[in-house]
């Protein structure tokens, strides 16, 4: 079953002026998009949509990650947001996702797409006339080709390594290895095509994910949040 992350967007009201709705939030955006551009996604028993996923450990973030046959990034920069982290965020998401999505205010738009490789898909947010947030698709997303095993390896935890390497065969005296070697050691046992399918296999089994009760920044409630 697809494990979601999912809130519900507001009612619309008859009458709503959209300048009294403030600038474009981060949670309008994310709502939204759950709602609008993650729907069949969220329908899909094998897909896991996750918000705020670690990449090395917690270096960076992916603020929304769909994860199935392929693992997708989406990086949200709403109106208060500035573009000063997007290069490194750019630079993490390389090293990890096989497709990228920046959804982005309208005032964004013009500097971030001077930052995005081609591969990123861009999509502008902004306010309809009854203040619900509408998506206008300017660039579809492509295949990144710079993908890093090790950046893939290190989504999984060590018991999570470590079982795999068992069932490989891998010796007991190995398993009991620091964590880096034994990413090596994943890494060297198999291409990376079958890598990649390995690890979208284990997220998606993944029965719990650290920090699950941590409170949710979007509307006070606890709701998991993934950490790796």
């Amino acid at each position: 079953m697809t494990r979601i992350r999912q809130w519900l967007l507001p009612k619309e009201s008859h009458g709503y002026d959209a300048d009294m709705a403030g600038p474009l939030r981060d949670m309008d955006v994310r709502k939204a998009a759950y709602d609008q551009l993650l729907a069949h996604a969220r329908h899909c028993p094998d897909t896991l949509v996750i918000d705020e996923l670690g990449i090395e450990h917690g270096a960076a973030r992916v603020d929304i990650a769909v994860i199935n046959g392929h693992i997708r990034g989406v990086e949200i920069k709403a109106e208060a947001d500035t573009l000063d982290r997007l290069p490194r965020q750019i630079a993490a998401y390389g090293r990890l996702v096989d497709k990228a999505t920046l959804i982005a205010a309208d005032r964004h738009i013009e500097a971030a797409t001077a930052l995005l490789p081609e591969w990123w898909g861009i999509i502008a947010a902004s306010r309809s006339g009854n203040g619900a947030v509408r998506f206008r698709r300017l660039r579809a997303e492509r295949i990144n080709h710079d993908r890093d095993s090790m950046t893939l390896a290190r989504l999984l935890w060590r018991d999570e390594v470590v079982a795999l390497l068992r069932a490989q065969g891998c010796e007991e005296r190995t398993l009991r290895a620091p964590r880096a070697v034994l990413y090596a050691a994943l890494i060297a046992s198999m291409p990376q095509t079958r890598l990649r399918l390995t690890v979208r296999t284990v997220l998606k089994a993944r029965a719990n994910w650290r920090d699950r009760e941590r409170p949710s920044r979007y509307d006070g409630s606890s709701r998991p949040i993934a950490r790796s």
